[in-house]
């Protein structure tokens, strides 16, 4: 037994670097976005803002000093983050006599969405790839009911950070994932708990931007000023201003004939040939610092009812609840935008076809994070009636994980990019996978949470389908 289980194993570790191969491959050196097409620049000439996350560029520069150009090595590392993350499970349930969750886990690697983002060199990606590789590393262990030794808890505790450094709001995604590995720090009432956990996630946002404008030397780019605008043009449409605060009456006229209020995203007041001169105006400190956080919090008390018509509008267009079927922003870019260093893929038949795929997925509940939250609650209820056992607890912290992510969009998302919902997809397919390797789980409660997720996909079809167009 001990040597067939020791095969599976070595066969759970081949197939997953195979995999990792066949990804690297799809869009070799990797596809640059626009984003890391600006963080390379910022790599090569030292110059770092904090628009983009600084401490990816820095990486970035580290390669580039050691002589690897290009995006390979930063596709390499993601990549190798992700696979690795998710091989550690594989054979972590494959440890434990779970061998169809143990290659469950190794598939959800190559679910459309997750993949088609994956080889491209992406912030979000990088994010996706920290935390799979502290989840695999954290299971390793702790489903044979082992401690971490203390070399595990370094690493993991290195990924944790730099998936924290990357998106402003993956905090939400990676407290709860810390709390919850650490037993909660001994807390037991569910106030304590919410307290702490709020705390926690307050102190690190105090403390992100000490650390990416002093340790890792970060400009001022004014990307924290991004929310104030998208909310407080929402406001000043749906509580129909005569202006919005901080610009004349003119302007405001001019944004409205343009459109630059929508629900889809802020991105208009970063156009130069759109909106992009009202945004300016907003920003501008000639006269000092610009009171547009001061303007933002006012709006808000002023108009509450508005800023959450204006908050619900932008949830319901970033979980693809009632939009159309073809939203923007789903599928990956296939191929580089042209670029000064002539960095990163170029079009191929294998990103065209990948890109054509996740395109027809995104017309299913697959590609609606709004079904994907559904399931995660679903998944999350039956784990909560399960027995205790180390994949229950592991699969609860993903559930809680994703749930508080996607919460957080509700009040600090300023777009309705589908990556943005990369983890939520990914850790609640996972913990669906515990869920499987789980005994004893509740058969009442997993066939009310089937039916549940059947009517939520039915629900997001019929939704979609009689969803009006979209406004970009």
């Amino acid at each position: 037994m001990k040597g067939g289980r020791r095969l599976g194993v070595w066969a759970t570790l081949l197939l997953a670097s195979l995999l990792a191969s066949i990804s690297a491959a799809l869009c070799w050196p990797g596809i640059a976005a626009y984003d890391a097409t600006t963080q390379f620049t910022q790599a090569l000439t030292g110059q770092y803002d904090d628009w983009h996350p600084p401490i990816m560029a820095r990486i970035w520069s580290l390669f580039l000093k050691a002589g690897a150009w290009g995006t390979a090595p930063m596709l390499l590392l993601q990549l190798a983050l992700f696979w690795s993350g998710l091989a550690m499970l594989a054979m972590a349930l494959r440890r434990v006599k779970a061998p169809i969750a143990s290659w469950s886990v190794l598939a959800i690697g190559l679910l459309p969405p997750v993949l088609d983002w994956m080889v491209v060199v992406d912030k979000d990606c990088q994010m996706i790839g920290a935390l799979a590789c502290a989840i695999g590393l954290v299971a390793l262990f702790r489903l044979a009911n082992r401690p971490l030794p203390w070399w595990a808890t370094v690493i993991v505790a290195i990924a944790l950070a730099y998936a924290m450094l990357l998106r402003a709001n993956s905090v939400f995604a990676v407290m709860p994932l810390i709390f919850c590995w650490a037993g909660w720090f001994g807390l037991r009432r569910w106030w304590l708990k919410a307290g702490a956990l709020l705390g926690a996630m307050l102190a690190v946002i105090g403390v992100s931007g000490p650390i990416n404008h002093g340790l890792l030397g970060a400009d001022r780019s004014g990307v924290e000023y991004t929310l104030p605008i998208f909310d407080l043009a929402g406001i000043a449409q749906r509580a129909h201003l005569a202006t919005m605060p901080g610009l004349s009456d003119a302007d405001w006229a001019k944004a409205e004939q343009l459109h630059c209020a929508m629900p889809f995203y802020w991105d208009p007041f970063a156009d130069p040939a759109r909106c992009g001169p009202m945004g300016n105006v907003l920003v501008s400190d000639d006269d000092g610092p610009p009171p547009l956080l001061r303007n933002w919090a006012a709006a808000i008390v002023a108009h509450p009812l508005a800023y959450a018509e204006h908050r619900a509008a932008h949830l319901n267009s970033t979980l693809r609840i009632v939009t159309p079927p073809d939203e923007h922003s789903a599928a990956a870019p296939f191929t580089t935008p042209e670029n000064l260093y002539g960095i990163g893929a170029k079009a191929t038949p294998a990103s065209m076809i990948l890109s054509r795929i996740v395109a027809a997925v995104e017309r299913t509940p697959i590609g609606v994070p709004a079904v994907w939250l559904v399931v995660a609650l679903a998944v999350g209820w039956v784990l909560a009636g399960t027995p205790r056992q180390p994949a229950r607890a592991m699969g609860l912290s993903l559930v809680l994980s994703a749930m508080l992510m996607t919460a957080s969009f509700a009040v600090v998302s300023i777009a309705s990019d589908l990556r943005y919902h990369l983890w939520l997809m990914l850790s609640t397919a996972l913990a669906a996978t515990l869920l499987g390797s789980c005994r004893r789980v509740p058969r009442g409660r997993l066939a009310i949470a089937a039916g549940v997720v059947v009517g939520a996909c039915v629900a997001s079809v019929l939704l979609r389908a009689g969803a009006p167009p979209m406004r970009y």
